[in-house]
């Protein structure tokens, strides 16, 4: 479900009796083997707007704000930050990606602070584009930090001694 792996994404999207479609609903039914008709078809897939409701604008600034601050500035050159806002904005009014810890916008922020980090090259490049670091994101956005998100709480809130101060038996 992944392509043919020839190193061509124009491709990937290839169905079942050779059409090609940008729909992954469409794609993923095309494959499917199902002779008694006991699969039934996916709901169509909502959009944002959809989704969020009265919501969508107030989520859809939040969204834009994290991906345009000046930490992600050299990664937004060169990984069109687009489709992230889109799902940070589904994400956020789904709940999807809900962790107790990262707020599913933060979830998707982070996915792309670490395409930013990534090396990548251009097609036809032989150098890979060394990218600047994104490190200390998460405080011009408004998320948590990786020390904060790993820091566990109790359910009423209060912090937990590090690993290391339970160790020495050094907390409170």
């Amino acid at each position: 479900m992944c392509g043919n792996n020839d190193g061509d994404p124009a491709n990937d999207m290839r169905m079942r009796r050779r059409g090609m479609t940008d729909d992954p609903v469409e794609f993923g039914n095309s494959w499917k083997i199902d002779p008694r008709k006991r699969c039934t078809d996916p709901e169509p897939r909502k959009t944002p707007e959809e989704v969020c409701g009265d919501e969508y604008e107030a989520t859809k600034t939040e969204c834009e704000r994290i991906f345009n601050i000046e930490k992600f500035a050299t990664c937004r050159e060169n990984h069109d930050p687009e489709e992230w806002i889109e799902a940070c904005i589904y994400d956020q009014c789904e709940g999807l990606m809900q962790r107790e810890e990262l707020p599913p916008k933060c979830v998707v922020a982070n996915a792309y602070a670490t395409r930013c980090r990534k090396d990548f090259w251009f097609q036809g490049e032989n150098t890979p584009v060394k990218t600047k670091t994104v490190d200390g994101w998460e405080e011009e956005a408004g998320c948590p930090d990786a020390e904060d998100r790993f820091q566990p709480t109790l359910d009423v809130g209060c912090p937990q001694p590090t690993l290391e101060e339970e160790l020495a038996g050094n907390f409170k």
